[in-house]
């Protein structure tokens, strides 16, 4: 197999830079004087994080600034002790460490937009496959399988495993973001699971012996690796941009019109100054299709309110987890408990987009890997799928995980088998043909979006949207819960009946009802979908006031989690 290797050097030139501007400070004018309006340039989490620290402990942060920074203001940076990581092209700024009593006073510098902290993240088929009815896609496109389509998988890695060989020119293309081993690498064992989800063409469980096979929903896709995580499935949210900021530079190199993010942190501030956000929002307009898992932090309190980010960006496609229940036809099939609820914390957007399986999905093994290692039971046996009694006890190639890190590479892969089809299409219309052609359900919009993901019939779906945000959702003055009519804001060809389907909330008792004239008399005539009971859509354990829909919603109560982010592919027994 042929494998493009890539060492990434965006920090690298920037800490060159950083070393030669650090000799030029002392004729540069000192710090200026804090200011109210530097307080309102830090993120709620980075101004708790300076409360909370002594004055010389340095804090990871996330600068946007209002054009490209300029080198007398890296000067100013370094004169207050700021060290920086790499320079950014997605966000518009860099990521820096900077003393904490030196922050605000960073803050008060005229390129300065906004400071974020620099949050870290973490990695968030047998039945599958004919449960997304990706069986009947195959055979009624005349057997596509994303041929020419590059998918970038942003995550801990991918090895050579036997199911991602391919002819020379189509093999894996490896990107280095963290770590600068020889060949390819994943010492978690995510990125190669996910990765088999969308392009494993099934070759270790395919000889006479095997009565399972295990393949990717675009076995013909190529493979784009990003490694941005750790071996431990933890990173940082300046890799991650560094990962996307390569993806944009070279998406017309490899092809690549498909991001796959199974990672992401809490919502700590809008999508509209969050840095992951403004990212992907960057790769989207650059024509790329970015999914993200929808986060595990469906068991925290009621689950409501708990999307992670990057998924709180209304352009990306958020995808939820479903429990197949272990078979591939899907009226047992529920909502998986683990899985993440809207709307979005502080901007209060309508997520998930749709749902896939997520629950015991199997996927490429990576032998000696951390999951594999510590995990060693969910590693499949080969007389799990083999015939063959001489090795039935002995270790296969496949391995079991769950969470909402596994649903989305099914959506990545339906991307790609789309684009594929028609390679002109825009993100936009990825997502509406989407989520119109989703297996319409009784859940409530922010439960499962606009359906169950249909393979076969994404790829029948015709129509063209110049736009397809997700909704904002309005908690109005009679207690009821309000969307955004899609017809509105996406086109005349998505009325709210045939995204969200009839019976969206039946489950709870509620009839989704068109909008009263008194709310479209008070709020505007945009308010088009009545999605329910605000009481049902509260949370008291994800915010300091315990309402999803107060202005202090950014203020989370995650305890510990507060600095770290659920992981979206390690959930051992269908929950954290």
């Amino acid at each position: 197999m042929k494998t493009t290797r890539v060492i990434a050097t965006l920090g690298r030139k920037a800490l060159a830079v950083s070393a030669v501007l650090t000799l030029l400070f002392a004729f540069l004018p000192g710090p200026t004087a804090q200011s109210v309006q530097a307080e309102g340039k830090l993120s709620q989490d980075v101004a708790r994080k300076v409360r909370e620290a002594g004055s010389d402990d340095l804090i990871p942060v996330i600068i946007q600034t209002t054009g490209d920074p300029s080198s007398l203001h890296f000067t100013r940076l370094h004169s207050r002790g700021g060290l920086v990581k790499a320079v950014h092209k997605s966000i518009r700024g860099y990521s820096a460490q900077v003393p904490a009593s030196q922050l605000e006073g960073l803050a008060d510098d005229p390129e300065v937009e906004h400071v974020s902290y620099d949050s870290p993240v973490a990695a968030h088929m047998d039945v599958a496959y004919p449960s997304v009815k990706a069986d009947m896609a195959y055979a009624n496109s005349g057997g596509m399988d994303g041929r020419g389509v590059g998918v970038a998988v942003i995550d801990t890695g991918v090895i050579a495993h036997l199911d991602l060989v391919r002819p020379m020119g189509q093999g894996i293309v490896e990107v280095e973001i963290v770590g600068h081993e020889s060949g390819l690498a994943d010492y978690y064992g995510h990125g190669t699971h996910v990765a088999g989800i969308i392009a494993g063409d099934g070759s270790a469980s395919s000889d006479k012996w095997a009565f399972r096979t295990f393949k990717g929903i675009a076995p013909g896709a190529r493979i784009i690796s990003l490694r941005a995580l750790n071996p431990d499935g933890t990173g940082s949210t300046s890799d991650v941009l560094s990962a996307i900021d390569w993806v944009v530079n070279n998406a017309f190199l490899y092809n690549i019109k498909v991001i796959n993010l199974s990672l992401g942190h809490p919502v700590y501030e809008s999508y509209a100054t969050d840095p992951l956000c403004v990212a992907v929002r960057r790769a989207y307009n650059n024509g790329i299709v970015v999914v993200v898992a929808a986060g595990n932090d469906g068991q925290v309190g009621t689950g409501f309110g708990t999307i992670d980010s990057p998924g709180n960006e209304p352009n990306v496609i958020t995808v939820g987890a479903m429990d197949d229940r272990n078979t591939a036809g899907t009226g047992d099939d529920v909502l998986a408990p683990y899985s993440s609820k809207g709307p979005t914390l502080v901007d209060h957007i309508a997520k998930p987009d749709l749902v896939a399986p997520g629950t015991h999905i199997v996927s490429l093994r990576v032998a000696g890997s951390y999951l594999d290692t510590n995990y060693h039971n969910f590693t499949l046996k080969l007389g799990d799928y083999r015939n063959d009694t001489s090795t039935s006890n002995k270790d296969g190639f496949y391995y079991d995980l769950s969470g909402t890190s596994m649903a989305a590479p099914m959506v990545s892969a339906t991307a790609a088998l789309m684009l594929q089809k028609e390679p002109t299409l825009n993100p936009a219309s990825v997502k509406a043909r989407l989520m119109l052609s989703a297996v319409k359900d009784n859940n409530l919009v922010f439960e499962t979006g606009a359906g169950y993901l249909n393979v076969d019939g994404a790829l029948k779906a015709t129509g063209y949207a110049a736009a397809a945000p997700s909704p904002v959702a309005m908690l109005a003055g009679d207690g009821g819960v309000y969307l955004q009519s899609l017809s509105l804001i996406w086109g005349s060809f998505a009325a709210d009946s045939l995204v969200w389907g009839f019976s969206k909330g039946a489950t709870y008792g509620i009839t989704s009802t068109s909008v009263p004239h008194s709310i479209t008399q008070s709020y505007g005539l945009v308010w088009g979908f009545c999605a329910g009971d605000g009481t049902i859509v509260q949370n008291t354990e994800i915010t300091a006031s315990g309402l999803v829909w107060g202005f202090d919603a950014c203020s989370l109560i995650w305890g510990s989690a507060s600095d770290s982010v659920d992981s979206q592919g390690a959930v051992w027994h269908g929950h954290h």
